[in-house]
């Protein structure tokens, strides 16, 4: 009989415990409603769910509200969240994105928020100090100190690229890419639905100007890519190579950096392909017109035209004014650019030191703007002895208002040319863009700077919008290189395929959940409310609350459910090809954690309405069935 009762107590202990248990996580009002902008497909929109799910725990209420795709810049300041991914960050400085006047400054931070200050300080001393142990140990401060003190965002997930071709290929590295993979690869045989063993076949948009002065979208990049060569090369790993234009560099002093250029690299001809079509003639320099450029009416025919330091120095400068480039805010470091007296294959560039100046002080993170496609100066510059001026005030000579309009520099937006591997052949807007490929190429491999030649003759870019039809068209043979990332299960087929090669890299940028700290209850007036209790430091009432929402998402199961558990979970603001500026025990990483979540939420005011059940319950459990089996033993 004893034995009766004592089991019917232990499972009315185990029921009333399940029971508060499941009321502390599901029966909590909200203490107030947030809404949070997504994309209304992709992962953007699972993400969303997610959270919101996740939120109700501590007391949120989270809507959801479908936008397009978002990335930086642009939001919408009625959100108090946004769903966002920094896509290019590599050659981005971070005071763009985190400081008050940064044109990306999407989180409204500003120096009326505590640390901020402190902040924009820390990041200013980091690209401005050449030291290169005292530059790491700065940016990982700040990095604590931001995702600490302030916390405008909780990164989310580096994705993986998933690249496609058939096995057949071979030398392609997608962590290089196929411009910088080209000279090392050929076909073994024909796959497949492939016609040809000397034509590559790949997809992209269409492509909008060729001139890299006037655009900067992914389309052209790609095409002007294969047409030129970078003045300094740049490696997967974020390192300048010296296996593209510049051979070699000197440091003079902290401000003034010395570079030296290979020789016997000459400009492709200056070929006029407008109106070329697929049955016209081959190239050839003496039945293909030949464009004129601005100075003295010179032309390129593939031998007459060598790649100096004018050139390089013509690029750079022209790169940072204003008004011709689009882009010129990434070299307003340049305080002066100039071939050298004695050696037309020798540049020299400056770094600001003016202590007038201070936002142009020695910015030391300028390596991966170094990495540029050159220009020919004899084609886009002119002998007009007008003088403009950079972003950062450096002299510029020849480039006046207007010279965008001139019949070399529209010509050039079409039948662009540079000293790279690949010649423009003939273009059919929104059907497809050929390329053959150059026989006055340096011949010298990115990746390891051997000799090369190019066994892929002619690269054929074919404009098919709808990337469904684009894996059809790889899947039929048609194509020879397909992006998988967006076909999880095509991907993990191809794989187990042994037609197939599937390789993959992290991505640069991350993606991320950002708040609007001009918002209430995650930001506005409470961003000046500071908590009480020693124990939480000095931490605002907003940030408190921010806190506890970034314990309370569960990324690595957001990241498991949704994406397999491939994606890298993300933890500091800065990306994680930026190892040397922080290492993998980051001491700041919101792993989800509710009782964490719920401590900030209180810290904050709000109270948990069912806290954690009392450990009595179980202390109970464990002293009934003593007693039982002790007894049970003694008879």
């Amino acid at each position: 009989m004893r034995r009766k009762i004592a089991i019917s107590v232990i499972f009315y202990l185990i029921i009333s415990f399940s029971i508060v248990t499941v009321r502390s996580e599901e029966s909590i009002e909200p203490f107030f409603n947030l809404v949070i902008d997504v994309s209304s497909v992709g992962a953007y929109f699972d993400y969303g769910l997610y959270i919101a799910q996740y939120l109700r725990k501590i007391g949120i209420e989270l809507e959801s509200k479908y936008s397009f795709p978002l990335h930086v810049p642009g939001y919408n300041p009625q959100f108090d969240f946004i769903m966002a991914s920094f896509s290019d960050l590599q050659r981005q400085d971070m005071r763009d994105y985190y400081t008050e006047n940064g044109k990306w400054n999407i989180f409204n931070l500003n120096r009326s928020i505590p640390y901020q200050n402190e902040s924009e300080a820390m990041q200013n001393e980091a690209v401005t100090t050449t030291n290169f142990e005292e530059r790491q140990q700065i940016y990982f401060d700040w990095q604590i100190l931001f995702m600490d003190q302030i916390l405008p965002l909780l990164p989310l997930f580096s994705s993986k690229q998933y690249t496609a071709t058939w096995v057949n290929t071979l030398g392609f590295d997608s962590r290089w890419g196929l411009v910088d993979s080209l000279p090392y690869m050929a076909f073994d045989g024909l796959h497949e639905g492939q016609e040809s063993l000397t034509e590559f076949n790949v997809v992209d948009n269409n492509w909008r100007d060729l001139n890299m002065l006037t655009t900067d979208d992914v389309a052209s990049s790609f095409i002007f890519s294969l047409m030129s060569e970078p003045i300094v090369g740049w490696s997967p790993d974020l390192a300048p190579l010296k296996t593209s234009l510049v051979l070699d560099w000197n440091q003079i002093d902290e401000t003034h950096y010395v570079f030296t250029m290979r020789d016997n690299v000459y400009w492709n001809p200056s070929f006029n392909i407008t109106g070329r079509n697929a049955s016209s003639e081959i190239l050839n320099v003496f039945t293909t017109p030949l464009l004129v450029g601005l100075k003295s009416g010179e032309v390129s025919n593939g031998t007459n035209m060598k790649v100096t330091a004018k050139d390089a120095v013509f690029t750079y400068l022209a790169m940072s004014n204003t008004i011709i480039s689009e882009n010129s805010y990434y070299y307003n470091w340049i305080s002066d650019a100039y071939v050298d007296p004695e050696d037309d294959l020798t540049f020299h560039l400056h770094i600001d030191a003016n202590p007038l100046t201070p936002e142009l002080e020695p910015y030391v993170d300028f390596w991966e703007s170094l990495n540029q496609y050159i220009l020919p100066e004899f084609f886009l510059n002119s002998s007009d002895p007008t003088i403009s001026y950079t972003s950062s005030g450096a002299k510029c000579t020849g480039i006046y208002e207007g010279i965008a309009n001139t019949d070399p520099w529209v010509a050039y937006s079409i039948s662009a040319f540079g000293c790279g591997k690949y010649l423009l052949d003939y273009y059919v807007r929104s059907s497809v863009t050929v390329l053959q490929a150059s026989p006055y190429w340096m011949g010298i491999g990115a990746i390891d700077g051997s000799t090369q030649d190019l066994d892929i003759e002619t690269i054929k870019i074919r404009f098919i919008p709808d990337i469904s039809a684009e894996l059809a068209e790889f899947k039929a043979g048609k194509l020879d290189l397909c992006d998988l990332t967006y076909f999880p299960e095509e991907r993990k087929n191809m794989q187990a395929d042994s037609r197939y090669e599937v390789q993959c890299h992290y991505i640069f940028g991350f993606s991320f959940l950002a708040f609007n700290l001009e918002r209430a209850n995650i930001g506005g007036s409470d961003n000046q409310v500071w908590v009480n209790g020693t124990e939480f430091g000095n931490i605002t009432k907003a940030s408190a609350v921010r806190k506890a929402i970034c314990y309370a998402i569960d990324r690595n199961e957001m990241n498991q459910v949704i994406h397999d558990g491939e994606f890298l979970i993300n933890h500091r603001p800065m990306m994680n090809y930026y190892f040397f500026y922080g290492s993998d025990e980051f001491p700041i990483k919101y792993d989800y954690d509710l009782d964490l979540a719920w401590k900030w939420m209180e810290a904050a005011g709000y109270e948990n309405p069912n806290p954690t059940p009392s450990l009595f319950f179980p202390s109970c459990l464990s002293i009934v069935l003593l007693i039982i089996f002790r007894k049970k033993r003694l008879k």
